[in-house]
């Protein structure tokens, strides 16, 4: 199979399945990175697609994509405190989040129009791949496994 980009594996997660936004950016994180994460950490992002649920809290890729940062950036044994590398990588994604459309809210995300979409989520949630595909990959911090292969 051709290799893939972050994005294209958080597509066919997300795009025509009824996984929502966060479970397709687990998982494609998840698969491309190698992570190796347990079904207890899917069950533990299971519950922010959505807005968390509630669709007035923080989209729910974006949180995972935190969540991905943080997992990628923290030190054995250090504290948050310790972590300026991935605060700069998260604040970094945020001003991307901002900029593009203006909210990290789930509601207001999805009320936006965005040509060439059936569901301004799905733009939303390959920008988000993208934006973290590069900013971890400009950090080296970590290579996709399998050459970003589906079916790992």
């Amino acid at each position: 199979m051709a290799t893939m980009k972050l994005y294209e594996l958080v597509n066919f997660y997300h795009i025509d399945t009824d996984l929502t936004c966060a479970e397709a950016m687990f998982r494609a994180c998840n698969e491309y990175y190698g992570l190796h994460l347990s079904e207890e950490t899917r069950k533990m992002f299971s519950v922010m697609g959505i807005g968390m649920q509630t669709e007035v809290s923080c989209c729910g890729a974006f949180t995972v994509a935190v969540g991905i940062i943080g997992l990628m950036t923290a030190k054995e044994g250090h504290t948050d405190v310790d972590n300026m590398e991935g605060y700069q990588l998260i604040s970094e994604l945020t001003l991307f989040m901002l900029n593009q459309y203006e909210t990290l809210q789930c509601a207001g995300l999805q009320r936006l129009e965005i040509p060439g979409y059936k569901r301004p989520c799905h733009a939303i949630v390959e920008a988000l791949a993208k934006k973290l595909e590069e900013l971890l990959a400009g950090r080296r911090l970590f290579r996709p496994a399998n050459g970003g292969q589906l079916g790992s």
